[in-house]
């Protein structure tokens, strides 16, 4: 064979770029030629990664934010957000992992019960990364589609998995952490977690979950309460309302789970139950992707807008939102999305284009605007 050249065919690469190391793994069904003297010259599918997203690995053991145990209890698995320093906070890369252990419990018979936890005393679920949503998200909102893409997925497996899943509620849940909560069969809390939807204050909206299922469990009007006037619902008053099943202390809160729910469940027929979810949850599903779809292009059409610009930076800079400010400017003609105006004014001495139409100085190279 010619040194100089050398095919090779049904293999592809794909390239997984991390800060400390590179992963290479080898799949099937791609072609390309390598034609080089001395180097080789590959034609690869490149994928980045970053703190917020990555490539799921294939052993669970590997995974950066999600614990997946087969064997929590009898034919039970658990899926936990291990971020207690962030309030198991979600990220993208969180999200596709818990769609990672959600399938993997789906598909194995020896599992019949999923339990959806965080790790710690703290927090259940805090929903969504700040962080991320202000880093990357306010100023790409476009690439919240994807985001969106996979948090919907999550929702779909808890819906679809054909196998009953329970919130094991183990502190502190915000907003898409209440959201999980109410897509969940059923749910148990710690006796001190607390309930709440910060969307309002940061900017953002309970519409992945809470605006769907919250009036279904509650009421139209208590559940517009909590969310309107983003107030703190208690364990206790939870269950009244009837978004949870049960509360429990600390030490009981496994023990109750185990015994009361699972036990009892282990002697009802599995076919029985997995068809009574699937008619059950024909109300969720009624309104879940219709709604969700919305929610995404939502997200990722005003996540860059005036609102979550303030909101999400002033909980990153530990100060509180200027939401009253912006109403006064809203009042006197601001539009939130467009605060300067729209985008088509053109530099005369760059050319750079689509600036704010009230602009006054040229953001590329700093020369005064014409305002022929």
């Amino acid at each position: 064979m010619d040194k100089r050249t050398s095919q090779i065919e049904d293999i592809s690469l794909l390239i997984i770029m991390e800060k400390r190391k590179t992963f290479v793994n080898l799949l099937s069904n791609f072609r390309y030629k390598i034609l080089n003297t001395k180097w080789t010259k590959l034609k690869l599918i490149i994928m980045e990664e970053d703190e917020f997203d990555w490539h799921v690995a294939e052993d669970p053991a590997d995974w950066r934010h999600v614990r997946y145990d087969p064997e929590w209890y009898d034919y039970t698995a658990s899926v936990a957000i291990d971020r207690p320093e962030e309030m198991n906070a979600y990220v993208l890369g969180t999200l596709k992992e818990l769609c990672a252990g959600f399938e993997r419990a789906m598909g194995d018979e020896s599992v019949q019960f999923i339990v959806l936890t965080g790790t710690g005393e703290k927090a259940f679920c805090t929903g969504g990364s700040v962080t991320e949503y202000s880093q990357k998200y306010n100023r790409q909102p476009w690439k919240f589609r994807e985001w969106g893409e996979y948090y919907g997925r999550v929702f779909d497996l808890i819906l679809h998995c054909g196998k009953p899943v329970i919130a094991r509620i183990n502190g502190a849940v915000a907003g898409g952490g209440w959201e999980f909560v109410s897509c969940c069969d059923l749910a148990l809390a710690v006796e001190y977690a607390k309930f709440i939807s910060p969307g309002p204050r940061v900017g953002m909206t309970s519409i992945g979950g809470l605006s769907q299922w919250l009036p279904l469990h509650t009421s139209v009007k208590k559940s517009a309460e909590m969310v309107l006037l983003s107030s703190e619902v208690s364990a206790e008053e939870a269950v009244k309302q009837g978004f949870i099943n049960d509360v429990a202390s600390a030490e009981e809160l496994d023990d109750m789970l185990r015994e009361k729910y699972i036990d009892t469940m282990k002697n009802l027929s599995p076919s029985s139950l997995w068809y009574y979810k699937v008619q059950h949850n024909w109300w969720k599903d009624l309104v879940w992707r219709l709604t969700w779809e919305h929610g995404k292009a939502w997200f990722a059409l005003n996540m860059g807008s005036v609102e979550p610009s303030e909101g999400l930076w002033a909980f990153k800079e530990k100060r509180d939102p200027e939401m009253e400010k912006i109403r006064e400017m809203v009042s006197k003609g601001l539009d939130p999305r467009v605060p300067y105006g729209p985008f088509i004014s053109k530099c005369s001495e760059c050319g750079a284009e689509y600036i704010a139409e009230k602009s006054k100085y040229c953001p590329e190279c700093g020369a005064e605007l014409s305002k022929d």
